[in-house]
């Protein structure tokens, strides 16, 4: 199984970093037709070829995904699309 880990750091309040985090599971389950459900301050991704958690914490936004074996084939595209909606979102900023 091929696992996705991606932080970004953010100078937001929580308030505001769940709402672009809600953006991006919204834009996520169109894309991959995804199930998203909040547990708490981490969401939680659920797919058949895909299981994750995206984390809210003070100061930074914890990316977890473990793809299945259909998608562990296409693991760069994958991060590479998770990557394009966190920077959409969470531009970098510097530590």
């Amino acid at each position: 199984m091929s696992r996705i880990h991606l932080r970004r750091r953010h100078e937001l309040t929580r308030k505001a970093a769940r709402q672009r985090v809600e953006r991006m599971s919204k834009q996520l389950a169109a894309k991959f037709g995804a199930e998203c459900r909040w547990q708490g301050e981490v969401l939680a991704i659920e797919h058949p070829n895909v299981n994750g958690t995206i984390s809210i914490d003070g100061e930074e936004i914890v990316v977890e995904a473990r793809l299945g074996f259909l998608l562990a084939m296409f693991r760069d595209r994958v991060d590479e699309e998770l990557v394009r909606v966190l920077d959409a979102e969470f531009p970098e900023t510097p530590a």
